[in-house]
């Protein structure tokens, strides 16, 4: 009787553990998907395709990199301003942007998912084009009048003694460039070249001056694009996870399989010649994130 009675004890000890392991498991596990926001149109990094269904490398990069995490994962994508907007107001996640200063104070970074060089993009037209080709420092820049979206944290660190006028959208940005009204505007040598051919097909007034706007030849930053996730978030913790599954990603390959596809589809880049030609220069962006 005695040995039923401890056969019996045993029993419920162990359904007694694992009914908490199970509590335990359950209250661990995501209650809901991680909730992903970024930018309807940062081409070719993320962007909606025909059917209004996100594109790009920051969604395949970040799609693998959650599968792996075993972490499901919904993204919406929305006008940049409203972005940062719903990670303010804990409306979502993470989105895939630049830590700043700012930014640090409601936010936890992950290691750089892409990292990118900020270029000059310039009108042949412009009299000093010359001169501007040559700028390889955030400092020449002092001499030009640059132009810059007033959504952008970097610049707005980054750009201080600098001339500078803030436009609401990339698209006034760059047509100010293309106009003459400012000598410079900064962009990535990823995104940017995509964006100017994309303005030029949309033709209108300046479409032929927005056909004169050519990339600097020298990076003035390299900038890391980071899976920022807002503090407060039941993610916050995958940060380190995260890191650890990039490197993996980059270790077996995945990661450039990833990035080369969208860069053939692209067409690269340019640099020094009209941005709607065939591209002249190297990728050097796997040196530069690891």
């Amino acid at each position: 009787m005695q040995k039923i009675f401890w056969q019996w004890f045993h029993l419920r000890t162990l359904f007694a553990v694992v009914v908490l392991m199970g509590v335990s498991l359950s209250a661990a596990a995501p209650e809901r998907p991680f909730r992903w926001v970024d930018d309807e149109d940062f081409r070719p990094m993320i962007y909606r395709d025909a059917s209004g269904h996100p594109a790009g490398i920051f969604n395949n990069l970040l799609r693998e990199l959650f599968r792996r995490l075993d972490v499901p994962l919904v993204c919406h994508l929305y006008p940049w301003s409203r972005v940062q907007k719903q990670i303010l107001e804990g409306q979502a996640d993470g989105m895939v942007t630049v830590l700043t200063e700012e930014r640090k104070k409601f936010v936890r970074a992950t290691d750089p998912v892409v990292v990118m060089e900020e270029r000059v993009f310039a009108s042949r037209r412009n009299p000093r084009f010359h001169q501007i080709l040559k700028i390889k420092s955030l400092a020449d820049l002092q001499k030009f009048t640059v132009v810059e979206t007033t959504g952008s944290g970097w610049s707005k660190e980054h750009f201080k003694g600098l001339k500078v006028i803030w436009v609401p959208t990339a698209a006034s940005a760059l047509n100010m460039v293309a106009a003459g009204r400012a000598d410079v505007y900064l962009m990535s040598n990823y995104t940017g070249p995509e964006f100017v051919r994309k303005q030029i097909e949309k033709g209108g007034s300046l479409a032929d001056r927005l056909k004169e706007i050519v990339m600097g030849p020298f990076p003035l930053a390299r900038i890391g694009y980071r899976l920022l996730i807002r503090k407060g978030s039941p993610y916050e913790k995958l940060v380190d996870r995260i890191n650890r599954i990039l490197r993996r990603m980059k270790k077996d390959g995945t990661y450039q399989t990833i990035i080369g596809r969208y860069l053939r589809q692209n067409g690269g880049r340019m640099s020094g010649k009209s941005v709607s030609k065939k591209p002249i220069l190297p990728d050097p962006l796997f040196a530069q994130s690891r």
